[in-house]
């Protein structure tokens, strides 16, 4: 099997030692997409003979592509290799209030097959799960895909999650930890986090926060939450809940949050506030996804209430600034199509309430990847665990 090297082992000797470098290996090829076996070596530490071995022995198994010579400032081109992007597939699911979404991604992180549930609530625990425990294996049939070159998967969902013991603690909690079952009945390995985590790492690993020490990635979707990246790292906290930027005291406030207490941020800047607000004005519930696309009118200005959240969201962000001294933020989540225009107003809140030096020295930026962070986080949170351990 081609993917054998994955598997832990409990000795140290040569073939735990020769796979590790076949991890090694394939991690380098997700991390720069082509690479050369002297540069391969330089990375690993190798010699030019071993490095050639095991790419010979992936290009033999259709893991690696010769993707022919670069071109060459001088001397001798060099023959490269990328991996061959079917001959393996992660799970990225999403699961949120009210929503609950699976894509399947190839070994370049692109999206073979996707999949929406449009009835999926968080709150109908005994359908959610079974729905969540039947997807996976149902779509692996439906799209014949070959077990063994399956990699896992990584699931994001809503609410507090303790990654390190697969716990959700908000949602699906009963019973054995969530990614205890989930792994017993999809048969891969499975990993979990909070969904705002994954949509940094994905920032962190493929999207504007790669390479950066200093990082806060905000995730405005139907909550509000964000995610630390420091010195390189994302922070999850002692138990793993880091992040609940939405449930800070934002003023005296009288709309009751989700979590049962009044005056957080998340009641005024978030989707749920959204959807409050345009209730209060047209006395209809709508999703905020649709109010989003909705033009201005006499009974509810989106671009007011877009501004009156930007403002509250920069003045937040200040606070952030001041604490932290990140060198970016990062703005995403459900909100992207949207960013750009609460941009002036987010600026214009973090420009009045934080130090002059401490914001002038951090960059604001709207993702580049947009909602696919999550997934592509996800995709991450997968191959760091199986390559890097």
């Amino acid at each position: 099997m081609v993917w054998s090297f994955l598997q832990s082992e409990a000795d140290f000797g040569r073939s735990a030692r020769l796979n590790n470098q076949r991890r090694r290996i394939i991690h380098l090829l997700m991390q720069y997409g082509e690479l050369s076996i002297p540069e391969l070596c330089q990375f690993m530490k190798r010699s030019i003979p071993t490095g050639t071995k095991l790419v010979d022995d992936f290009e033999s198994q259709g893991l690696l592509i010769n993707a022919g010579k670069r071109e060459s400032t001088g001397g001798r081109r060099p023959v490269t290799y990328v991996l061959n992007p079917d001959m393996g597939y992660v799970f990225s699911l999403e699961i949120l209030l009210r929503s609950l979404r699976v894509h399947i991604l190839n070994l370049e992180g692109n999206p073979v097959h996707a999949w929406e549930s449009e009835t999926f609530d968080i709150a109908n625990h005994d359908e959610s799960l079974a729905l969540l425990l039947e997807i996976v294996p149902w779509l692996i049939k439906e799209h014949e895909l070959p077990s063994d070159r399956i990699l896992g998967a990584g699931v994001g969902i809503t609410g507090r999650v303790n990654t390190r013991k697969g716990i959700s603690h908000s949602f699906l909690h009963t019973g054995p930890p969530l990614c205890d079952r989930l792994t017993k009945a999809w048969k891969m390995p499975v990993f979990i986090d909070n969904d705002t985590h994954l949509l940094a790492l994905g920032e962190n690993t493929f999207g504007l926060a790669r390479e950066m020490e200093n990082v806060v990635c905000v995730n405005l979707s139907k909550g509000l939450a964000v995610s630390v990246i420091a010195n390189g790292k994302l922070q999850s906290g002692h138990s793993g809940f880091a992040g609940e930027f939405g449930h800070l005291l934002a003023g005296v406030g009288k709309l009751r949050c989700v979590c049962g207490k009044t005056g957080c941020l998340e009641t005024l800047v978030s989707g749920l506030a959204l959807e409050s607000a345009y209730l209060l004005a047209t006395n209809k519930k709508l999703d905020y996804r649709k109010i989003l696309t909705l033009p201005d009118s006499n009974s509810f200005s989106l671009s007011v209430e877009l501004v009156k959240m930007g403002e509250q969201l920069g003045q937040s962000l200040a606070m952030l600034i001041d604490l932290l001294n990140p060198e970016r933020i990062v703005l995403g989540g459900g909100f992207s199509p949207v960013l750009q225009r609460m941009y002036p107003a987010i600026h214009k809140g973090i420009h009045l309430h934080s130090l002059p030096q401490l914001s002038a020295d951090c960059d604001l930026t709207i993702s580049s990847l947009g909602e696919r962070a999550a997934v592509l986080g996800a995709f991450a949170l997968v191959t760091e665990n199986l390559l890097v351990g």
